[in-house]
């Protein structure tokens, strides 16, 4: 199962470094992040389970990039 690591912070900090998670993982943690940011409940759910679906048609690295983008985060592929 494939690992990804944050490697670069955009906004100059640690935000979610030396991590080394899976897809789901980064979808558990991502979903924290929401929760603390004070977004909706319901909005959060409802895009796990979007998630959730894409992870299992193949589409982790969709997720990846849009945790990415969302919070300015570079990711690479944790190589064992």
């Amino acid at each position: 199962m494939k690992k990804y690591r944050v490697v670069e912070d955009y906004q100059g900090g640690e935000f979610g470094m030396d991590r080394d998670y899976t897809a789901n993982e980064w979808l558990e943690q991502m979903t924290d992040w929401q929760v603390a940011d004070g977004c909706n409940d319901e909005d959060v759910k409802a895009e796990m389970v979007y998630w959730q679906n894409q992870i299992e048609r193949g589409k982790e690295q969709e997720l990846i990039d849009y945790i990415a983008e969302v919070w300015q985060l570079e990711f690479e592929e944790v190589k064992e």
